[in-house]
């Protein structure tokens, strides 16, 4: 989300969506993306705005350690969706002591 703040192009918006299993986190911006798509999560792959080129890769790298993923859902205007799974927990099986 920060990378999305920081870095994305004119509005920022964030809508997030409950899945039941997962939570969705849906960030559009008013960019585009006009390169490879392959590439675009690659460590040191700079677009068109200014950057070190980490920040995608390190969100896509923090998605994937929570068991989710991040991925492109549209490209005029960009958009990525986080998803990240949820554990809920089961009627009765809270830990008594």
């Amino acid at each position: 989300m920060e990378n999305a703040r920081v870095h994305g192009r004119g509005t920022v918006r964030l809508m997030a969506r409950d899945l039941v299993e997962a939570v969705a986190f849906d960030v559009t911006d008013e960019g585009t993306v006009d390169s490879d798509v392959s590439q675009l999560f690659d460590r040191g792959r700079i677009g068109a705005g200014a950057g070190s080129g980490t920040g995608l890769s390190l969100a896509r790298d923090l998605a994937v350690s929570l068991g989710g993923r991040l991925s492109l859902t549209g490209r005029r205007p960009a958009a990525f969706t986080l998803l990240v799974p949820v554990r809920r927990e089961e009627p009765g099986s809270e830990c008594g002591g």
